[in-house]
This record gives C-alpha cells, structure tokens and sequence, in this order.
C-alpha cells in the first residue's frame, strides 16, 4: 500500500493486518527496530545504553558466577541469550535512569511475549532476568530503584509423588533389566533413583556431578556407632555451595555397595557413572529409562498427572514431613528451598497436608 512522510516528519504505512493486536506488536517492533539502527541519530549519545551499563556488567558477573569446568552449560549464558535474543529491543533505545521508560518496557516485554504465546511461567522467567539485572544495578550504583512488574498468574504442574513401595518396585525393575541384559547402567540408574531418594536432592544432572571428595562419615556422640553420610554439593540452583544428610537406611544398605562397586577410582572421579563423561546425555538416557519403567509397571500416572523422575523429590519431602510437621524448617534447609515453597509446590494439593489439616480441626480428646 505503499508508505509517504507526512507534515510532522513521522513515516507512515499499513502493517497489511486488520488485527490490532498484531497491529499493535508490529508497530513496536518497528518503532523498536528503528532506534537500534539508527543509534546515532538518537538522544543515545547522551548517555550509556542499557546493555554497556546494566546488561552486560550483570551477565559478566552472572557468568562467572556460575563458571564450572564440568557443566556444558552455563545459566548467566543462558540468561544472556534471552536478553540478547529477545529482550535487547525493548530496552536498549532507552534511558536505563528514567523509571517511568523502563516500567513501560517491562510492560511491551511482557505483552509481546504473550502475543507470542508464552505461558505465565516463561514470562516470569524473562521477569526474573530483568529484575536480577536492575538488582545487580541498584548494587553498584548505576540506578536508585527498580521499575514496576506486573503480575502474572503462574500456575505450577502439579506434581504427585511416588509411594515409597513403587519406587520399590522400580529399583527391583532395574535390577532384573540389569540381570537380564548385564548392562551397567540399569545398575547405576538403580544407585541413582536410591541415592536422590535418600535425601533433598534436586534430580537431575546436579546429583550426577558429585565427586568421590564431596562427600563425608560423621557420627554423634549420643549415637557413636551410627554413621551419618554428608554430601557437599557445589554451585546449586539457589547458592553457591549446599549440605545434606542422607537417610541412614540408604547410609548403612546401600551406599557402602555403590562406594565399592569402583574401588580404585580416585577422590576427583564421579560418583555415579564414573566412566561416563556427557553428564547431560547421560542424565536424559537415565529419565527416558525410569519414565518407561515406571509406564510398564503401571504407575507413571496417578491422579490424571505424570510422574517424572522429578516427582521423587516430592516423595522425599513428603515423606520427612508427614514423619514430623514440625521439622519443616529443617526439611527446607536440607531440601535447599522454602517452607514457603514446601507448601505451595509439595504439599498444599497432597494428602499429607490434608491429613494434618484434618487431626488439627477433629483432634481426638
């Protein structure tokens, strides 16, 4: 249809859409699209951009953060290729100082990814970028405050754990797959499902990093003969270094056969599948085989929900808290969490919370 300048100076042309919405989201890509390509032409001059002064002094330190020779992948990395993907364009034309302009960007950010129909949960991962970046900022003096952000509704997959006589049986499975095949790694997918189930582990690949030298045997004196397995694990989710004790059943039954299966093996070698070097590879093939386990035995599904290997995190802190309500302090620290997210993630749509809700309200006299 063509395009012309009109009076004030302002280019027009039709964006070929007769749905606003979309009219809307490519109008600011344009208009976002024009500041980027014609930096000099711009009030930018006059100040740093949003990347030199706040994006990348953040993920510089976001990288080194989370540097470590044995993971493939890095989070700062990951976090920067969203920002520099996708977010640069909403921020980058503008002044980082102006409040009102960067909680507006916010707000086209936010828009634009729900136009292109991102659930609430990525958003508030894009969010949570921004908001470490400003924090980063507001620490070393580049910006007094952060800009308003929006709520969103995240709603979180429920789900449902695991009886400890079903993950029972599907270490047994393991074990005949094992038999039958005299593979090693259905033996070793066997001490992994036993070992996270043992204590607050996140699954995944964090549990297959651990080295011979993370962990330790200490006793209490009230109980000398009773040995306590402490594992140390470095660089997690939520900080730089965690600890954790393991359930004293899988210390005294099972650990000491995992230990000696590769006794010649040296403190800087791998636990778990110390032979294996793709620990991503390796951690897929491991929740690919305990999904199709857990289908041929039938519990896979329960209550219209999966359950992944995830789930047997669930198990774990459902399991210590029904034992006890009253240590959920202490099941959060061992579970490198919050009693707040305990309650939201584990434990507000199970059981074991209705239960307890129930002997409260009808306690017997």
């Amino acid at each position: 249809m063509g395009t012309h300048i009109t009076k004030s100076g302002n280019k027009e042309g039709s964006l070929r859409t007769s749905n606003v919405k979309i009219a809307m989201k490519k109008a600011k890509e344009i208009f976002n699209d024009w500041f980027i390509n014609h930096q000099s032409e711009t009030k930018r001059d006059k100040f740093e951009t949003f990347t030199s002064k706040i994006a990348e002094p953040y993920f510089k330190y976001r990288i080194r953060r989370y540097a470590d020779p044995n993971k493939k992948e890095n989070q700062g990395e990951r976090d920067k290729q969203k920002y520099f993907n996708y977010m640069i364009k909403f921020f980058d034309h503008l002044d980082y100082r102006n409040n009102d302009l960067m909680t507006t960007a916010v707000e086209d950010l936010v828009e634009n990814l729900r136009q292109d129909q991102k659930t609430e949960n990525t958003i508030s991962k894009y969010l949570n970028v921004v908001s470490n970046m400003f924090n980063y900022a507001i620490k070393n003096n580049v910006v007094k405050s952060k800009p308003d952000f929006p709520r969103l509704k995240i709603v979180n997959q429920l789900r449902p754990s695991y009886f400890n006589h079903e993950l029972n049986q599907i270490s047994k499975k393991l074990y005949d797959e094992y038999k039958r095949t005299e593979d090693q790694f259905y033996l070793e997918t066997k001490d992994y499902i036993n070992l996270i189930r043992s204590a607050g582990f996140r699954p995944g690949i964090e549990p297959l990093r651990i080295k011979r030298f993370q962990y330790r045997l200490i006793s209490d004196k009230k109980l000398p003969k009773e040995k306590i397995l402490v594992f140390s694990i470095f660089n997690t989710k939520t900080k730089p270094k965690h600890q954790l004790v393991c359930h004293p059943y899988f210390t005294k039954n099972i650990f000491p056969e995992i230990e000696n299966r590769h006794p010649n093996l040296s403190s800087e070698d791998y636990l778990l599948f110390p032979f294996q070097k793709n620990r991503e590879k390796l951690y897929n093939k491991i929740a690919k085989t305990f999904t199709r386990i857990s289908k041929e035995l039938g519990l896979y599904y329960r209550n219209g929900s999966s359950r992944p290997i995830y789930s047997i995190r669930h198990t774990f802190i459902k399991n210590r808290y029904a034992e006890n309500p009253q240590s959920l302090e202490v099941i959060a620290r061992q579970s490198n969490t919050s009693t707040k997210m305990i309650h939201r993630n584990y434990l507000d749509e199970d059981d074991v919370m209705m239960i307890e809700e129930y002997q409260k309200m009808y306690s017997k006299k």
